[in-house]
């Protein structure tokens, strides 16, 4: 039988295991600034538990005129639709973009696994730039796939500014 102090004592260690595992995270995924600039916030942050001004904000961003229905947009004012449009087409780069950076990171990973530095070819492969893409080539991978969830796209459109920087201290 434990006692409590080492039952608190293991309880601190798995936090900050937690915490080391998701600094790592957010460091590959790359959103490792944007975690730093909120880490005050960040532990409220859950997508089941935002309010509704930041639930349509990111809504807005992620599906655009999808998220509203026919009769909104047939009142709406041109320029709004045009404005919303825009955002959702950044928004849906700035995933392609993602994916992608996360692919080839995979890819990387597999590579360096399976063959090791042997292969001058593969050597060659491995030292392309990871943030070299194809905006022309749409990557159609699920967000699942790629292991992003929609607590990192938040952060990841805080980042690129899509979000306004203070969106989790939105009331």
């Amino acid at each position: 039988m434990l006692s409590k102090d080492q039952q608190s004592l293991l309880q601190k260690e798995s936090a900050i295991m937690k915490l080391k595992n998701r600094e790592e995270r957010f460091i590959y995924y790359g959103i490792y600034e944007s975690y730093c600039a909120n880490k005050d916030n960040i532990q409220k942050l859950q997508y089941t538990k935002l309010n509704p001004q930041q639930h349509f904000l990111f809504k807005r961003v992620l599906h655009g005129l999808n998220m509203y229905s026919k009769e909104q947009i047939a009142v709406m004012h041109p320029q709004k639709k045009r404005r919303i449009s825009k955002v959702w087409r950044k928004g849906q780069n700035v995933i392609n973009e993602w994916k992608q950076i996360l692919s080839n990171k995979k890819l990387n990973k597999f590579l360096f696994v399976t063959f090791g530095e042997r292969s001058s070819f593969v050597r060659d492969l491995m030292e392309y730039p990871i943030n070299d893409i194809d905006p022309n080539y749409v990557d159609k991978s699920s967000l699942k796939e790629q292991g992003i969830t929609y607590e990192d796209l938040i952060l990841r459109f805080m980042q690129v500014g899509l979000l306004p920087k203070n969106f989790l201290t939105i009331k």
